[in-house]
């Protein structure tokens, strides 16, 4: 499964939002290569955050003469079971991890410190890891998924006329507030043409 067909299911499975992440999760669980169990996992941490990260678990397999399948875990801060759309969209953007390709992927310690290390520093593009780089497309991947063009059609131009305000655009689409200017962007088309061909 690729990103365009995940979205296209969406689209053929939701007129209407919210996209729901446990959809969202049915759906590679049962139909990306590779991937066998996806679960979530909220943790305690002593000063709450917004923070989700992705981590593979390790691999298994059905028989011996099936290919193994990895199993992999989103963990979250349980702060963020006081915000459902922050929690939404944060669990879908590390859900989108499944589509990193290896270069992309934040799956040894030397790694995530290194990611860790250019997300505090911003570093030019031309210096930016490929894990930095999926970390951008991974945010526009939930963004695009949760909110396909069909839904956003019915809100962008009462939103560009003044008619909506991003609260109520956020209310309607079930989305954090901080996204939906990013949303509503003319850059939306280019992310999505971009992200479609992945």
């Amino acid at each position: 499964m690729r990103f365009r067909d995940l979205y296209e299911e969406v689209v053929a499975q939701v007129p209407e939002p919210p996209v729901r992440f446990e959809l969202l999760r049915t759906l590679i669980n049962q139909r990306h290569h590779g991937v066998g169990e996806i679960e979530t996992k909220a943790i305690s941490y002593p000063v709450r955050n917004h923070q989700a990260h992705f981590v593979e678990l390790g691999k298994d397999r059905t028989s011996p003469y099936e290919e193994e399948f990895v199993i992999a875990e989103i963990r979250y801060c349980d702060g963020l079971d006081e915000y459902p759309n922050e929690r939404r969209f944060a669990l879908t953007k590390e859900l989108m991890h499944v589509f990193d390709t290896e270069e992309e992927k934040t799956n040894t310690r030397a790694r995530f410190v290194q990611l860790m290390t250019e997300i505090q520093n911003t570093p030019l593009p031309q210096h930016a890891s490929a894990m930095y780089q999926s970390e951008t497309a991974t945010k526009w991947m939930a963004a695009i998924i949760l909110c396909p063009k069909p839904i956003r059609q019915k809100v962008l131009e009462p939103y560009r006329k003044g008619e909506l305000k991003e609260a109520e655009v956020a209310s309607r689409l079930q989305l954090p507030r901080a996204f939906i200017p990013d949303i509503m962007d003319d850059y939306y088309d280019r992310a999505f043409e971009t992200l479609m061909a992945k």
